[in-house]
């Protein structure tokens, strides 16, 4: 046996020493989550008493009553379509429980509850493509809007309300797209508008005729418009352009001056107004690229504040601002307080502008998928994935939570100790393995091409990458296990794409198989399988033009719906399910965006389902079909804005059911395949229903047969803490290439030692054998790290 000198002994207990002591004080990064998006904010008129805040982000209304440190997700009467943005939000100044929200195709909804519900005032409208919307200071009856496809730059129509909505009219037919439109602050007779030719448009008969005022040159589309506190009086107000920065006049709009003197970006997106001491007003703007500047003198010059601001390159890179609206607190006087709307968020701020801080809203810990063990009778276990970072476990029915994230690490998906632009961990699916209760396997998938798979009840995870020969987008995978798992070990994936890929041997590897035609939107694809799959080798999958079929395992597949009434639609958003007696009854749902189907001759013909309880044109969020559907002939349905309803008569009939606040769904543009809807396998039995849908760390759950439903709370850890092994693998793996070749070194470094004792160079060097030994492993050491980390 070689025996290993004491001075190469020291030399490597100190390298492990130095490795293991990095590996133990890795801190875990604190990774970004997603952009929020936020495309409208509105405070309301008692900020400084009810602190409400409404926003629209990712085209979902939220709203605080706390200041932006909670928000509820609002959906009750907002049954708009499919990819149709929610455009503009306003809130009356007298009384903050009336607001009103355009859309796109879908007109006007109105609240007259504080937002907690939403109705349509549509009528005198014959389009519905609704935009900018804006209401009077002084009587929320009076509201003014434009009307036509704003991402076209189509809106050209201005309408008219002075009842409240309950007649439209239009006043005023612009050659130009209208862009903005203001109400004098002492005076609602008086108006003005902006168009996207840079035309300023003046009323003084609350709207019904327009005059036109000065244009603007050379400085692109007019974007905002604000009037001085005193406007009566000192006939002043400014204008925002896309390109020539902002315009003052003290004349009433005969003549402007560029007040642009410390504005470093032209490209203004708001102005606000607010009054400060002895009658004077500080003016605020937000620009495209570089957020706020604020202005004490009139606009005579400008001062940056945007500290604490943050951008996003994907709002470069899809030509959208990175800030929008500024709103200020009608208590600013006391309370300093102020937000920015931005394509990264909603910033915050309490000292007057001075620092901005990120105000969470979109939270990474929303619920975007939920599943039930097959076992549940027994063992009473239900997984729950977020939309960024966690997964949970209960196993008492949803009482108690784990958080089940080991093997999940950022450093081991990122490979990198560095702070990720986005947090990797953005779940889209989870799913038991049909045969969990004995072989505790629970099923995930993250963005973008990443499948997990626990064999521990999710103790820990593994991560798959499925095989890719043909370069298919793999972004958002849905899980889809064979019924007949234990035999055939079959998990079919497939992509937002339409990429289907399979495995058959449990989900340790992964086959490209086919492709569905399908748009590229955050619309997940809908896949289903025969419960009779051993047999019959049946899927079902939504595609661009309807629902397809195969019937040979997805190798290839049949477009059943043309020439039905699901043919030629936008059908990216169609939510299938299937019955459990598929073999005898043939049954399969489609849930759309405009209506609710199904087919009892599997796909050959399909009939609408109709009910006086949910209307017509419902857009069906999610539906989920009884494990007894034989026998009791129920599923249930969650519509957009129309809440909960269920069948027990096959589809003949529907009742609502739950809170009238209930709503079961995926957030509007949160990539996430997860049904919202899920059935106990034992429901014959505990009548037990789950759902989610909510803006926080929650599910529902119903043990009547959804007639009432509980909250059930997830406390959710604020971010990751790694203990010692864990920490030190994540160096090991992170570092493994350095390590490698500092471990080569070593190696040559030993050689060399007594490499070095046999050349015996002390008979000719002034130095001892031990001092030579030294110095030489040393020098190799040295040169051949140097060599290898070139």
């Amino acid at each position: 046996m070689i025996k290993i000198p004491a001075v190469f002994k020291y030399f490597i207990c100190l390298c492990a020493i130095i490795l293991i002591a990095i590996g133990a004080n890795v801190n875990p990064a604190l990774a970004h989550r997603p952009h929020d998006v936020l495309e409208q904010i509105e405070l309301s008129p008692n900020y400084g008493q009810d602190r409400t805040i409404f926003i629209v982000v990712r085209n979902n209304l939220f709203k605080s009553i706390n200041g932006g440190e909670s928000w509820r997700r609002i959906s009750r009467g907002l049954d708009t379509k499919f990819f149709t943005p929610l455009s503009s939000l306003t809130i009356s100044q007298q009384n903050p429980q009336i607001l009103y929200i355009s859309s796109q195709e879908n007109g006007v909804y109105k609240s007259e509850d504080g937002g907690e519900s939403w109705r349509k005032i549509n009528n005198g409208l014959d389009k519905l493509n609704t935009g900018i919307l804006k209401v009077s200071k002084q009587d929320d009856k009076l509201a003014l809007m434009t009307m036509a496809d704003r991402r076209l730059g189509e809106e050209k129509q201005l309408y008219k309300t002075d009842n409240g909505g309950e007649k439209w009219r239009l006043v005023f037919d612009n050659n130009a797209a209208i862009t903005a439109i203001a109400f004098s602050p002492d005076d609602d007779s008086k108006i003005l508008i902006g168009d996207h030719a840079g035309k300023l448009y003046f009323s003084e008969d609350r709207g019904d005729s327009w005059k036109p005022g000065t244009t603007l040159n050379n400085s692109g589309g007019i974007t905002s418009i604000a009037f001085s506190p005193q406007v009566k009086t000192d006939k002043t107000f400014f204008v925002g352009t896309e390109a020539g920065g902002v315009f003052k006049t003290v004349d009433g709009g005969n003549s402007f001056i560029k007040v642009n003197q410390g504005i470093s970006d032209l490209n203004i997106r708001d102005i606000a107004i607010q009054p400060s001491k002895n009658q004077g007003y500080d003016i605020w703007i937000s620009t495209w690229d570089d957020g706020t500047f604020a202005s004490q003198d009139g606009g005579k010059s400008w001062n940056k504040y945007s500290q604490g601001l943050t951008k996003h390159h994907q709002a470069d890179d899809l030509k959208l601002p990175h800030f929008s609206k500024v709103r200020i607190s009608p208590n600013f006087k006391q309370d300093k307080t102020m937000f920015v709307a931005g394509f990264n968020g909603l910033f915050g701020s309490k000292n007057s502008g001075k620092n901005w801080q990120k105000i969470e809203t979109l939270s990474g810990d929303t619920v975007v998928a939920l599943a039930i063990s097959p076992n549940y009778q027994n063992d009473s276990t239900v997984a729950i994935v977020t939309y960024i970072r966690h997964a949970f476990i209960s196993q008492d029915g949803g009482k108690t939570w784990r958080r089940s994230n080991k093997g999940l690490e950022i450093p081991r998906l990122s490979q990198s100790f560095d702070e990720p632009d986005q947090d990797p961990r953005r779940f889209f699916d989870v799913a038991f393995s049909p045969n969990y209760a004995s072989d505790k396997a629970i099923f995930a998938t993250i963005l973008w091409n990443n499948f997990l798979k626990s064999d521990n009840n999710g103790e820990s995870w593994k991560i798959v990458i499925p095989d890719n020969p043909k370069g298919q987008a793999l972004r958002g995978m849905t899980i889809v296990p064979s019924p007949n798992f234990a035999a055939d070990k079959t998990i079919y994936l497939g992509t937002q794409y339409g990429s289907i890929f399979r495995s058959t041997d449990g989900g340790q590897s992964f086959k490209y198989l086919s492709k569905l035609k399908r748009h590229t939107t955050n619309e997940p694809l809908s896949l289903i399988i025969s419960p009779n799959f051993a047999v019959d080798r049946t899927l079902y999958a939504s595609g661009l033009q309807g629902v397809y079929k195969t019937v040979d395992g997805g190798k290839t597949w049949q477009l059943l719906t043309a020439g039905t009434p699901l043919d030629g639609r936008y059908n990216d958003h169609i939510r299938l399910t299937i019955s459990p007696n598929y073999a005898e009854d043939n049954t399969v749902i489609a849930g759309t965006d405009n209506g609710f189907y199904l087919t009892r001759n599997s796909g050959k013909s399909w009939e609408e389902l109709q009910s006086p309880a949910y209307g017509k044109n419902v857009y069906i969020e999610d539906v989920a079909i009884s494990p007894n559907y034989a026998s009791d002939r129920t599923f249930i349905v969650s519509t957009r804005g129309r809440g909960l309803f269920k069948t027990t008569d096959g589809g003949k009939t529907f009742n609502k059911i739950g809170d009238d606040s209930l709503e079961f769904s995926r957030l509007s543009d949160v990539p996430s395949a997860g049904v919202a809807i899920k059935f106990s396998p034992n429901y014959a039995k505990d009548r037990t229903i789950y759902g989610f849908g909510s803006a926080a760390t929650e599910v529902f759950k119903s043990t009547d047969g959804g007639n009432n439903w509980q909250v059930l709370a997830i406390p959710s850890p604020k971010d990751d803490s790694y203990d010692l092994f864990t920490s030190i693998d994540l160096f090991f793996l992170v570092y493994r290439n350095i390590i490698l070749r500092i471990g080569i070194a070593l190696a040559l470094a030993f050689l060399s030692f007594f490499t070095l004792e046999m050349l015996r160079l002390d008979k000719f060097l002034p130095l001892n054998k031990l001092t030579i030994k030294v110095i030489g492993t040393a020098a190799i050491f040295a040169i051949t790290l140097i060599a290898l980390l070139k």
